[in-house]
């Protein structure tokens, strides 16, 4: 099982624009609410499923494709999308996302996180064909997560409360964009890209517990 690409890194330019009058968010928290430190959180992203099985438990609230995590006991546990089946062994205070790249591989991301007071956690997950692709900024003109390979992941921290949108970008050429995401303190979004051949997707999510 490889992990989310350790590309973890504070985007300057970001820093700058949150002290430049962009819209506020409200401050939240999916990383800031009391857990069980000896659980493990579990979740499956598919932008075409509707409805997901997780250690037993469905999941018919998906949002644009993306599961809520699922607080699971460490050990092994079984997924399902469909007709498809996967089994995961968790470990203690892991967060895990479960996709299917653009070839057709089960993949397991272990989503690296970092509780800071003042930051957001944006998530990158290339599920599709392309070969690099870089998040940019085009508030900042700076790109916040670069060359994040096919089939892999990748994480930066950024100041906020801040409203952004982000930019999907291959040999330094826009793909596409997200609507403005407003990120929040101590709390993770993910933006997901899907497609093949020039056709693709994007959506941008914030993640969330499952309560």
């Amino acid at each position: 099982m490889r992990g989310v690409a350790s590309k973890v890194f504070l985007a300057a330019s970001a820093l700058m624009l949150s002290e430049g009058g962009f819209a506020a968010a409200d401050d939240a928290g999916l990383y800031a609410k009391p857990v069980d430190p000896n659980s493990s959180f579990v979740r499956i992203v598919d932008p075409q499923a509707t409805s997901v099985v997780i250690a037993g438990l469905s999941l018919n609230d998906l949002d644009q494709g993306l599961s809520p995590y699922v607080i699971v006991k460490p050990g092994e546990i079984e997924m399902s999308v469909g007709l498809e089946k996967a089994t995961l062994k968790t470990e203690p205070g892991k967060y895990y996302t479960y996709a299917r790249t653009a070839d057709g591989r089960q993949k397991f991301y272990v989503d690296a996180v970092k509780d800071d007071p003042s930051k957001a956690q944006v998530y990158l997950y290339n599920l599709s064909d392309l070969h690099m692709a870089d998040l940019f900024v085009p508030a900042a003109k700076t790109i916040a997560l670069k060359d994040v390979a096919a089939g892999e992941a990748g994480v930066v921290l950024l100041r906020a409360p801040l409203a952004l949108s982000f930019a999907i970008q291959s040999d330094g050429k826009t793909v596409l964009e997200t609507a403005t995401v407003d990120l929040k303190r101590r709390s993770g979004f993910s933006i997901v890209l899907t497609g093949t051949s020039g056709n693709y997707h994007v959506v941008a999510v914030e993640n969330h517990l499952h309560q």
